[in-house]
């Protein structure tokens, strides 16, 4: 089952000040291995200090030091999502067998990005079926209606914690490339249509194969879940359409509303300064647990806050807290 995550807002000291976000675009994934006469594909993705004009792909030689021609495009397939883009590079001469070029962006600060690299290969299978996908199928839960927050610290700031008394579960089916033979699925832009057992559309993903990851949420369990895939080539434009595929639910698990698990809340609960509405017990019962168990010295990562006194917050050490995310809050009216 998928984990739930703190809802938290930090005001970080010295020690947990996050990294300095990189100006501009930046390539961040290639594929490894690219045909002689294929196209060269990047994501890129810009923080802070994004330009207005698409950023240029530079690719060179390794061998030789050159940097080779061609042109590029962004795929029409594949828009320009939030921060990240695809950029495809055709190069004007077929690239020469085993080098090893790189691929970078113009203007890049080689010392605070490494160059990534791609290897020209003329065995590379290009056959569809070859970069077959695989599929998985969980369940993963939010609260259920408007989670009470409390005011919490840690050795980095504070932040935000909220919890609910019921979670809703749904089913979430995964789709991604294999990992087996990835190369050549660098060379096709994927599409995939999700399907109701009965063979009614619920919704496309369209994606750059190489590497990627596409999910479609279920409200109902259901005997089984269904995908379709189609495949666009970019060194031609080529579709190829892939058989429906379905997977079965197995013991996945129920989905619906179900009261918190208390267990999953009480590590999250004794970081808060006063107790969130309507978990006033459940709050007292997990400091007075703390107090009882004599501090940090006698459990760990329990302790009392700096400056406060045993009645007022406590501090938990970071580790991974089942809780959702606040923003997720009734999903099930807003989901579509």
């Amino acid at each position: 089952m998928g984990g739930l995550a703190v809802v938290g807002t930090s005001s970080p000291s010295d020690a947990c000040s996050p990294a300095v976000p990189l100006l501009g675009y930046h390539v961040t994934d290639i594929a490894g291995t690219v045909p002689l006469d294929g196209v060269v594909v990047a994501r890129l993705r810009c923080q802070v200090d994004c330009p207005e004009n698409t950023p240029v792909l530079v690719v060179k030689d390794k061998e030789t030091g050159e940097v080779v021609a061609g042109t590029q495009e962004l795929p029409a397939d594949l828009p320009i999502t939030g921060l990240e883009m695809v950029l495809v590079f055709r190069p004007a001469a077929p690239l020469a067998e085993g080098h090893t070029y790189t691929v970078t962006v113009e203007g890049q600060d080689p010392a605070l990005l490494p160059e990534l690299e791609t290897r020209a290969s003329a065995d590379l299978d290009l056959e569809v079926g070859a970069h077959a996908t695989a599929a998985s199928v969980r369940v993963e839960e939010s609260w259920y209606d408007t989670p009470s927050c409390c005011n919490a610290f840690d050795t980095c700031g504070s932040e935000t914690v909220c919890l609910a008394k019921e979670v809703e579960r749904y089913v979430v089916l995964g789709v991604h490339t294999s990992e087996a033979a990835r190369g050549g699925a660098g060379q096709y832009v994927r599409t995939v249509t999700f399907l109701s057992p009965d063979g009614a559309e619920l919704g496309k993903r369209t994606t750059w194969s190489w590497g990627s990851a596409v999910e479609h949420t279920y409200e109902d369990a259901a005997p089984e879940y269904c995908y379709q895939v189609t495949y666009k080539s970019l060194i031609d434009g080529a579709t190829i359409e892939e058989e429906r595929v379905c997977v079965p639910h197995g013991d996945a698990g129920a989905t619906g509303v179900f009261p918190t698990d208390m267990a999953t809340v009480d590590p999250a609960i004794r970081r808060c300064e006063s107790p969130p509405e309507g978990f006033e017990d459940v709050w007292c019962a997990a400091r007075n647990d703390c107090e009882a168990a004599g501090g940090p010295e006698e459990r760990e990562g329990c302790s009392v806050s700096p400056g406060r006194g045993a009645s007022s917050g406590w501090a938990l050490s970071a580790i991974g807290l089942a809780l959702a995310l606040a923003g997720r809050v009734g999903r099930r009216r807003g989901r579509r």
